[in-house]
């Protein structure tokens, strides 16, 4: 049994995670979780892998150790899924066409360019967008050669992306993760991380543009990041969720098995070195900890080092808090908020950080609100679909307010006292 199934049982896990988990393990054999699961527990495994888009990938890691209904009906996921995937790449030809016609610069992320160096397949990854960056002086141009294709702007724009625009569809969620026709959002980067958002310094990052490499994908020549900064990227993106309370495991899976395969190629770690500032580096092996204790992948004494360069209270957390992403799964908790306090040094960011994570505001969209469809009935629509989720959000918040405020006490009092030691 892995250290991780041994921490989860001892912290009252869910059968049906414990289970998920035992399979994405990289040293360690799965004991079969899975079958000894009930019927319901296994319906509930499903559906929670579902969530975490793990599905795609469970008949890779699980190979024959899944009970054959469940091998059936990932199967029929995966097969819809197939659909939906040769859309996107049509999609994404098309676009990357008209903005080489526009002699328009800009690099693919995410999606495709996962693999093979982070996931083997990338119709084990469940993608729901095109990801480009293009220069900021370009962003303007690019999103017009979008609206030129039909692109709508939707609803939630973030920092470091445009609003992500869809094109207009009679298309209405069915509650099928894996429908063909669900519309494909696309979102035009212009930064890949926000320092005025996350008040964390992520150096270096310009120099991923220089660095990029051409790839061929079903014929089409895109540019993408090359393999060190590829890593980094995705470490950033986990971090950035990580940051907000949400837990993208299969994301994360892709960074411990390109740990795990890649642990002993000197060449690749002296170029990722090299690139990266030692400030970026932190960042990432952040993650790389946080994966190595999910996942068991197997892990560089090196990065020990950069663990070291962290500040305390961050390695403090890393040190006694590495599956508390995990555990918020079934007991509510913002553990993460002290890893962000931890990473910013500046007392006023930190108070910023804190109040947002307090009390936050903002409901996701959906790909739907670019439909062709009355504006009454759109907002009908989105109210129905974000009432649970403001529900759910809302009992989260409530329970873990006066647990994450007074450990944000705690944490500025230990700083305090960190400090004044001599």
């Amino acid at each position: 049994m892995s250290g991780i199934i041994e921490l989860l049982t001892a912290a009252k896990s869910p059968p049906h995670i414990a289970a998920a988990l035992e399979l994405l393990q990289f040293q360690s054999t799965p004991e079969g979780r899975v079958c000894s699961l009930s019927e319901t527990e296994q319906q509930r495994f499903l559906r929670w892998c579902d969530d975490r888009q793990l599905t795609l990938m469970l008949s890779h890691v699980a190979k024959t150790r899944l009970p054959g209904w469940l091998r059936d009906s990932i199967a029929a996921k995966a097969d819809r899924y197939e659909l939906r995937f040769e859309r996107i790449k049509r999609e994404l030809f098309q676009i990357v066409a008209a903005l080489n016609g526009a002699n328009l610069p800009f690099l693919m992320l995410k999606g495709l360019s996962h693999s093979p160096a982070l996931t083997p397949d990338p119709r084990l990854r469940a993608q729901g967008d095109i990801d480009l960056w293009l220069p900021e002086s370009s962003i303007e141009k690019g999103r017009r050669i979008l609206s030129n294709l039909g692109y709508v702007s939707l609803l939630g724009a973030k920092s470091r992306h445009l609003p992500p625009m869809t094109r207009q569809s009679n298309w209405k969620w069915r509650g099928d993760l894996y429908d063909p026709e669900m519309p494909i959002s696309v979102e035009l980067h212009y930064e890949l991380w926000s320092e005025r958002t996350e008040y964390i310094r992520a150096p270096g990052l310009d120099q991923f543009w220089d660095r990029s490499v051409p790839r061929e994908f079903d014929g089409h020549s895109i540019q993408v990041l090359c393999d060190e900064d590829l890593l980094g990227f995705a470490a950033l993106h986990v971090l950035l969720h990580l940051l907000h309370g949400e837990l993208p495991l299969q994301r994360a899976w892709e960074i411990a098995r390109f740990l795990d395969i890649h642990v002993a190629d000197e060449v690749f770690w002296r170029r990722w070195r090299r690139s990266h500032p030692a400030a970026l580096r932190q960042l990432e092996v952040c993650i790389f900890r946080l994966v190595a204790a999910w996942f068991g992948c197997r892990w560089r004494e090196d990065f020990d080092s950069d663990v070291q360069s962290l500040p305390f209270m961050a390695r403090s957390w890393l040190d006694k808090c590495p599956l508390k992403p995990v555990e918020r799964e079934w007991k509510a908790n913002k553990s993460e908020v002290s890893l962000h306090l931890a990473l910013i040094n500046n007392p006023l960011y930190e108070i910023c950080v804190l109040l947002r994570r307090l009390v936050p505001i903002s409901l996701p969209f959906f790909v739907d609100e670019g439909a062709s469809r009355p504006q009454w009935r759109m907002r009908l629509a989105r109210f129905r679909r974000q009432l649970p989720l403001f529900v759910r959000r809302f009992v989260l918040h409530a329970v873990t307010f006066l647990p994450t405020l007074f450990n944000g006490l705690c944490w500025f009092w230990t700083r305090i006292s960190q400090a004044h030691r001599p």
